[in-house]
């Protein structure tokens, strides 16, 4: 055979040889199953910067440990995610949801808006540690929600200014009005508050409740079993009408959010703020050294402390999309050293009973407290029917601006009551 008769039979042996090594590769391909590509979406309204920061890690830890994933984070502020959320959990469910629990849990769960979890503890032995917790996210025996962290709520003063006027710390409910009237007679605001998110103002009604008629009769009270119009409350209104009538309160204080109303305690305008750790955590790094904290004081020696602890969370909405990844996500979210950064990113504490804490850091300072006090509740909007917290707020809302209103705002949120409880 000539030479180039073998060559064009070589040629034509090679194309067929490669056409069928081209048909094995695609068939190959097309049997051998590639991991699909995923995405997870998350809807959050923990946008403080550091949290924000600390969730991102996370997220991008997570997406190197599980290749092919990517993670979309949907940050909102807290007000407006209050409001998102009704819409979201029907109309467009993400993955993964982060809320309140307790009563604000409870709304949804009644709805059938968020996956029971209650296997995902055992399966990822979680129940032990987040044992002290489980409660906060349990409706009808079942669990709703992971806890993310807990925080606990107290007055928060400028020290510079404290120091300048000789006062110390308050323990007792006569030791914080002496010392309110010694910063007002220096110019100084005694409190700071913004009520037009309505939910900072309850902070007074809560401890001074608790503080008074104990928290036996205030969880009576959030259940609908006891009245607006009992003596108890009334008394509530009446030690908080007296500060109120000194002007000890920051004027216009409907016109400002809760945030808007921490420069006036940063500046030295004002001395104190009954709100939660989010005012170290709204305040450049450099500003939180001259914040202070202490307790609400003691207002009636005979009741004991109980205290305000709000436990956070995070959930799978019933209409998600890829609720084994976000399972997935929830349990690398879990581990000690996820949660620990998440927490200290938002100066509060993880929700684990395990979870080492820096004893420089606040989160050291509210574990403290919760350990001391003789019990606590969560918050009046977590606590109560979202319908009657709703309109409770806005009562202590119009309280604050017009005290002598007292007895008709209590005799309507007792109307509130009766309609919503009955």
């Amino acid at each position: 055979m000539q030479d180039n008769q073998k060559t064009e039979m070589s040629r034509r042996l090679f194309s067929k040889l490669a056409i069928t090594a081209l048909a094995f590769t695609a068939l190959a391909t097309w049997q051998v199953p590639v991991a699909a590509a995923e995405t997870l979406v998350i809807n959050t309204d923990r946008s403080g910067a550091g949290q924000k920061e600390a969730m991102n890690k996370i997220a991008a830890d997570f997406e190197a440990a599980n290749p092919g994933v990517t993670v979309n984070i949907n940050y909102s502020d807290v007000e407006s995610y209050k409001t998102s959320i009704r819409n979201f959990l029907v109309a467009s469910p993400p993955d993964v949801a982060f809320w309140f629990t307790g009563a604000r849990m409870r709304a949804f769960t009644q709805r059938d808006l968020f996956e029971d979890l209650t296997s995902f503890f055992d399966e990822n032995n979680l129940r032990e540690p987040m044992k002290p917790f489980i409660d906060a996210v349990t409706a009808d025996g079942k669990q709703y929600m992971m806890p993310t962290n807990f925080n606990v709520w107290g007055f928060f003063y400028n020290k510079a200014v404290f120091e300048k006027a000789g006062i110390a710390p308050p323990k007792t409910w006569d030791e914080l009005m002496a010392a309110s009237a010694k910063l007002k007679e220096s110019g100084i605001v005694p409190f700071a508050i913004g009520t037009r998110d309505l939910w900072a103002n309850a902070l007074w009604f809560d401890f001074l409740t608790k503080r008074t008629a104990g928290l036996e009769f205030y969880m009576q009270l959030m259940d609908g079993k006891a009245s607006y119009t009992d003596d108890k409350i009334k008394k509530v209104f009446e030690i908080w009408k007296d500060p109120i009538d000194k002007g000890y309160f920051l004027d216009n204080a409907s016109s400002y959010g809760w945030q808007e109303a921490i420069p006036f305690l940063n500046q030295g305008k004002a001395g104190m703020y009954l709100l939660g750790p989010y005012v170290l955590t709204s305040l450049p790094a450099e500003a939180r050294g001259n914040m202070g904290f202490f307790p609400f004081p003691k207002v009636d020696p005979a009741v004991p402390d109980y205290e305000q602890v709000s436990i956070n969370g995070v959930g799978i909405p019933k209409g998600a999309k890829n609720k084994d990844l976000a399972k997935k996500f929830l349990a690398f979210l879990a581990q000690p050293t996820q949660l620990d950064a998440f927490a200290k990113g938002g100066s509060v504490v993880p929700a684990r009973s395990d979870a080492k804490l820096d004893p420089n850091d606040f989160a050291s300072v509210q574990l403290k407290l919760v350990e001391d006090s003789a019990g606590s509740s969560q918050f009046y909007d977590r606590d109560t029917n979202p319908d009657m917290a709703q309109q409770g707020m806005k009562g202590f809302q119009e309280f604050l601006a017009r005290p002598d209103r007292a007895d008709a705002i209590l005799e309507r949120l007792e109307a509130t009551r009766k309609r919503v409880f009955k």
